[in-house]
């Protein structure tokens, strides 16, 4: 009898197979030997992170104004003030602002796309090329009816080349400028704004600093079609997008003795909480069954150290003031080396992983004793998709140091300094009282002290003519105290290189007390700057842009972007450039404010000089100095008022041409009749 099978059970059979087959390949040897391979990893790395760890808190609470649990026990213990000069806060929040007026508010992007100096031709630009050559040799002959010489034809290929290469280098620009838009456009949907701004602010404070991408996620984006009756309809859309964001310092954990991020492997530690973790089903390269089975056991079988974890997460909360989830998950991805048969035996294919004995580069996560991804990187050039530099470099250390490190002995002497002198002005504040009690009776109160207060006190016992109630005034010792805290906060900027008047404060001294020296000063201060900005230039900005880039000539399906492009990146320059160009122009308007040279560049020359001196001092352009046409409506207006007012002059004139007010012009007044 055949047994009829409904669509339901079909589903049901099915779940469960793939269900059997996911527990078969997560408790096979080779997969529990991939899980046992990722944590012999992470054990090394997480120990060799410890101390950088301890660097990273002490940071935090730098910045938060908060003594280590030791340093505040001893205070309380000595008694007195608790308070915290907040001076690597101001100076991080300084260097901050510093370093997005150079990078992110001068009006362009801090990076460039330019078509190489001699592009590369295409096979089928090379086949066209001969085709060119080919059809100028037959025109030739054509012409002449004789065939070139030699040296006619070495002539005519090179002239026929340079032309061909000229107009390649022209296609060449358009596709750059097409790139350049697209990329800046997925910078601004795959939030690539909010993750450099971020970014900026773990450079001046850890010891690294990382950005992620592009890592391609599902966007949900607003789509618009029009409705039957012309209507617009707006709804929501996904679609897979590249996007990018800031990788919390404290969650990245390298192999230790590397020095580049793309040497050796490298840890990221994601808390996530059970939505996060569901909502990575459906996503592909991602084991489903494996994510729910992880869902079903819930959050207890985590092997992360959660000691480092409790205190990182304590900080951040205070920092951030962010709460974390009341279940968390701790997925770990891997990026390093892993065996072709472990890969083999977990699902990949051999077309993808041809040899079992070679160790390919791949991304692995980790959740619990499960494993939820494992793919190959199928980046061309085998890098990581993580940057990272840092404000201050270790030559030959994966780790750098921030202002907070730079700063921390400097940062303690102030702390001391502020306490001292906080203690003494109270304890100088009033006088210190001593008392003989021989000599005041049981009944008075001496704590009470007012004025004209009356003491009752008998004969000193010792015959001695000393009062009985005394007083003596505390030394203070403010002046001593604020030098010292003036001292080693001034030795806070030079350590930083981050001086005061760059956060506002123009308490200068001085060259800085004119506009001209404090220009100076900036100037001189911009060359510690610099090389922090060609930090980033080379280690972030360059390697974000060039990988969208490969990313776009890989995947992207339109072929009019692609081309033949070099990545430069801009923030240096732009600093060098800011810093320049307008004194150069403010030079220019002064060595030009003469009759003879206003006369040449003329009124709409000379607005458009002060146009782009109020640009370059980010002041109102368009309420200070009138554009072009406006200028040209304004002296028309003017020329219109000058010609109405020469047509009505001769009215007021009498009749032998002189004015009616009198020959010098002024009003006469009548003279009445009859006067003497």
């Amino acid at each position: 009898m055949l047994r009829v099978v409904s669509n339901d059970e079909l589903v049901k059979a099915e779940k469960e197979q793939l269900h059997r087959e996911m527990e078969d390949r997560q408790q096979s040897e080779l997969v529990l030997g991939l899980v046992a391979y990722v944590k012999s990893c992470w054990n090394p790395a997480r120990i060799a992170k410890k101390p950088i760890e301890n660097i990273m808190l002490r940071a935090l609470r730098q910045r938060n104004g908060q003594y280590e649990a030791d340093k505040l026990q001893q205070i309380k213990g000595q008694g007195g003030s608790q308070v915290y000069m907040m001076i690597t806060e101001v100076k991080c929040r300084g260097a901050e602002s510093w370093l997005r007026d150079i990078l992110l508010d001068t009006g362009t992007p801090p990076w460039d796309l330019t078509p190489t100096p001699i592009p590369d031709l295409a096979p089928d630009q090379l086949e066209e090329l001969k085709n060119l050559f080919a059809q100028k040799v037959i025109k030739d002959m054509q012409a002449k009816g004789v065939a070139p010489t030699v040296e006619e034809m070495a002539e005519l290929e090179e002239v026929v080349s340079q032309d061909f290469r000229f107009a390649v280098l022209q296609e060449a620009q358009n596709r750059a400028d097409k790139m350049k838009l697209k990329i800046s456009d997925q910078f601004a949907q795959g939030g690539w704004a909010d993750a450099f701004n971020e970014f900026i602010t773990d450079m001046v404070t850890y010891p690294s600093a990382f950005v992620k991408g592009p890592v391609v996620r599902r966007q949900r984006i607003l789509g618009y079609s029009k409705g039957e009756d012309g209507s617009t309809i707006v709804e929501g859309t996904e679609r897979l997008g590249p996007e990018y964001e800031r990788v919390n310092p404290f969650n990245v954990y390298p192999e230790p003795g590397i020095t580049h991020i793309n040497e050796g492997y490298i840890f990221e530690h994601h808390p996530m909480s059970r939505s996060q973790l569901a909502d990575l089903i459906g996503v592909p390269g991602y084991d489903d069954e494996a994510i729910r089975e992880v869902l079903k056991i819930g959050n207890g079988q985590s092997w992360i150290n959660e000691d480092t974890k409790l205190q990182e997460e304590e900080q951040e909360r205070k920092y951030y003031s962010y709460e974390s989830p009341t279940e968390t998950f701790d997925a770990l991805e891997f990026w390093g080396k892993v065996s072709g048969k472990m890969l083999q035996d977990w699902g990949l294919s051999e077309e993808e992983v041809p040899d079992a004995a070679k160790e390919y580069d791949a991304n692995v996560w980790v959740v619990g004793n499960y494993v939820v991804k494992a793919i190959l990187n199928y980046d061309p050039l085998g890098e990581k998709p993580y940057v990272k530099t840092s404000f201050i470099k270790a030559p030959g250390a994966f780790w750098g140091k921030g202002i907070p490190e730079i700063i921390e002995d400097l940062q303690n002497v102030c702390n001391a300094a502020a306490r001292s002198l906080v203690n003494n002005m109270g304890l100088a504040s009033g006088p210190q009282v001593e008392v003989n009690l021989e000599r005041i009776p049981p009944n008075e109160d001496i704590t009470q002290l007012h004025p004209w207060k009356i003491w009752q006190v008998t004969n000193d016992p010792l015959g001695s003519s000393a009062p009985a109630v005394r007083f003596s005034q505390p030394d203070s010792r403010a002046n001593e105290l604020m030098g010292v805290y003036d001292r080693f906060s001034k030795l806070a900027d030079d350590h930083s290189g981050v001086p005061s008047y760059v956060t506002g404060d123009l308490n200068v001294s001085g060259a800085g007390r004119t506009a001209s020296g404090l220009s100076m000063l900036m100037g001189s201060a911009g060359k510690g700057i610099r090389q922090i900005v060609m930090y980033i230039d080379n280690d972030i900005v360059r390697p974000i842009v060039q990988r969208q880039f490969i990313y776009n000539m890989r995947y992207d399906e339109d072929e009019s972007i692609k081309g033949d492009v070099e990545v430069l990146a801009r923030g240096a320059i732009n600093l060098a450039t800011k810093e320049t160009l307008n004194v150069r122009r403010v030079e220019f308007l002064n060595a030009t404010a003469n009759p003879i040279d206003i006369e040449i560049v003329g009124q709409d020359g000379r607005a458009a000089l002060l146009r782009e001196v109020a640009k370059g001092l980010q002041m109102p352009v368009d309420d200070i100095i009138p554009s072009r046409e406006k200028g040209s409506q304004q002296a028309k207006g003017k020329a219109q008022m000058a010609a109405q007012q020469a047509q009505a002059a001769p009215a007021a004139t009498q009749p032998d041409g002189t004015p009616k007010g009198g020959a010098d012009g002024n009003v006469v007044s009548p003279q009445p009749t009859g006067a003497p």
